[in-house]
């Protein structure tokens, strides 16, 4: 007479999303900026994600496109040849790390865009470590 079914549940997660998009071009600040907290299904989020950052520009394409969130781990360092978060004189970016006899380079992915050299003079913060990506239509909605 009654039919049994099963619930399927998703598991959604709260995360932080900086409004200030890291640039994928010229540069944005991050620090301490604006930020939302979304649910969004955790299923689509890579495991250890930390943050999200929205990205701005296209410097970073073919793999990560403007208006994309760039899923980061937290930490202080990156290993060369790597994409991370990086603050270099205030500036936020989404780039590759390049460390090399040549020096530390923010490399774009996007060829039309030179390295950026960073200096010794330069200051180079680095927010994390970019785990994956997810279009801005993956987010479900905002927290309280």
């Amino acid at each position: 007479m009654y039919e049994k079914q099963t619930a399927k549940i998703i598991p959604f997660r709260s995360i932080d999303i900086f409004e200030n998009a890291v640039s994928a071009g010229t540069g944005n600040f991050l620090v301490d900026g604006p930020k939302e907290t979304v649910r969004i299904d955790e299923s689509i989020l890579p495991e250890d994600t930390t943050f999200g950052v929205r990205i701005s520009g296209d410097s970073m394409e073919p793999e990560f496109h403007d208006g994309q969130i760039a899923w980061v781990l937290q930490q202080e360092s990156v290993a060369n040849g790597e994409i991370g978060i990086f603050a270099l004189n205030g500036e936020a970016y989404i780039k590759k790390l390049q460390n090399d006899k040549d020096g530390i380079f923010l490399i774009s992915l996007n060829e039309k865009y030179a390295p950026i050299k960073v200096s010794e003079n330069d200051r180079l913060d680095i927010f994390g470590k970019v785990l994956g990506k997810s279009d801005a239509s993956a987010i479900t909605g905002h927290c309280r």
